[in-house]
């Protein structure tokens, strides 16, 4: 069993949890820096009170929307043969495209309303999609997984899987 991922319901929400916020409060950041024309104290402002927001609708999404389609989608254009880091790599694209296209939109109608949504949805959801790809791959997932790792460090299940798998070569 891999100690960097969840291993029950409780390690998941964790899990899901830091990836979550870590990934609201740089896309928050970087989004309304944008919108405001840069970054400033009156940006900062604005972004720690979108936060909770914005975090809590990201987190219902995932758990229990795009994450789901994700998974399903991980099924089918992945197969048995495949590796484990790329079954993960398909799991975070998969999900950044469905986060990034719905977030787009909802941060959007926070900042600026349904017609400003539209007319930058073009260039607005390809940055976005680029930005939390590389953000998910580079720092979000990799402190998740320290974090699960830190969980399982004492635990003796992972000893006997070490052991099992050097015995069944």
């Amino acid at each position: 069993m891999n100690k960097g991922l969840p291993r029950n319901n409780k390690e998941g929400l964790i899990y899901g949890f830091i990836i979550c916020a870590l990934s609201c409060m740089f896309m928050a950041t970087i989004n309304i820096a944008i919108g405001m024309g840069g970054f400033s104290k009156e940006s900062m402002i604005i972004t720690l009170k979108c936060i909770p927001f914005l975090f809590i609708i990201a987190l219902l999404l995932e758990n229990f929307i795009v994450g789901k389609i994700a998974e399903k989608a991980v099924e089918k254009f992945s197969s048995h043969t495949d590796s484990f880091n790329a079954k993960i790599l398909f799991r975070i694209l998969f999900t950044v495209i469905g986060m990034s296209l719905i977030m787009t939109i909802i941060g959007g109608l926070f900042g600026s309303g349904f017609v400003e949504v539209i007319k930058h949805f073009p260039i607005a959801w390809p940055r976005n999609f680029c930005m939390v790809l590389f953000w998910e791959i580079l720092v979000a997932q990799p402190i998740a997984r320290k974090v699960m790792r830190m969980m399982h460090k004492d635990d003796p299940e992972d000893d006997n899987d070490s052991i099992n798998a050097v015995v069944s070569n």
